[in-house]
């Protein structure tokens, strides 16, 4: 049966396609590496031949997913690709009980260390994702981390990156209002993403990415939180998670005694 009959009409992949690129999307992001045919087919115990995986990445190569740094090298996600590969994990976030109690936990604990919130947000994002967590709201900014990127540079240029976040202010405007929504299809997630080249108002830096959300502070002010890091780290699964419980437990502003001005729909 012909590829492009049994391909998804948004993506241009088959199944099989797809499966092949996440894994090799893992693979980098687990060990910043990239993988050959037969490591492939071993580890991920693919039924098809490794003849198979190398003539699929070939395709892959030609559709903007994978590119080859240089002759006989593994093929390497592109930012295309990683795109796909947080999308789809966006898609099937889900917050467990206990990762809500033990965020519940650590913001009971700065609260009563009469600690200031959002300073304390963007450092336990930083320290727990080994990226750069900041918390904005319309008149200050906190960022945690920075050396993080120093220790686990991405693609391109790090002071770049380090431009965009010593401007953080110029952005805040945009983010508060919203921010990149039209980059992200899945709105109901409340995650939004910024890839470096698709972005022409948050010049991040080729190699980076940001995912961000929207929470309110005790007090009620609204703020944006998020993280900055390179794309390879930014698609972990556990870092797009804490966002995501941090969405849940403070997406919406609270009234006096603690309820929620709207009530989570199932």
């Amino acid at each position: 049966m012909p590829r492009k009959s049994i391909a998804d009409p948004e993506t241009n992949l088959t199944i099989r396609q797809k499966n092949l690129l996440f894994a090799v999307i893992k693979e980098y992001c687990d060990n910043n590496e990239s993988i050959g045919s037969k490591e492939l087919k071993e580890k991920y115990g693919f039924s098809f031949s490794s003849a198979t995986i190398r003539n699929e990445l070939v395709e892959l190569r030609d559709l903007g997913y994978l590119y080859q740094p240089y002759t006989n090298a593994s093929s390497k996600p592109t930012e295309k690709s990683f795109k796909l590969f947080v999308s789809q994990l966006i898609m099937g976030l889900q917050v467990t009980s206990r990762q809500q109690k033990e965020l519940k936990q650590q913001i009971s604990d700065m609260e009563k260390k009469e600690a200031k919130l959002s300073k304390e947000i963007s450092r336990l994002l930083s320290v727990t994702t080994g990226g750069v967590g900041f918390v904005l709201d319309k008149n200050q900014e906190n960022i945690s981390g920075i050396g993080n990127l120093l220790n686990a540079p991405g693609e391109g240029k790090v002071s770049e990156v380090l431009d965009f976040l010593d401007n953080l202010d110029s952005y805040k405007g945009f983010l508060l209002e919203g921010g990149p929504k039209e980059n992200n299809k899945n709105l109901d997630a409340n995650i939004h993403t910024v890839f470096a080249g698709d972005h022409p108002i948050l010049p991040l830096g080729r190699g980076y990415a940001m995912v961000a959300t929207e929470i309110y502070m005790p007090e009620g002010e609204k703020s944006v939180v998020g993280l900055v890091m390179p794309i390879q780290f930014l698609a972990k699964e556990k870092n797009l998670e804490l966002l995501n419980a941090l969405n849940n437990m403070l997406g919406k502003p609270t009234l006096k005694g603690g309820s929620s001005k709207k009530t989570n729909q199932k």
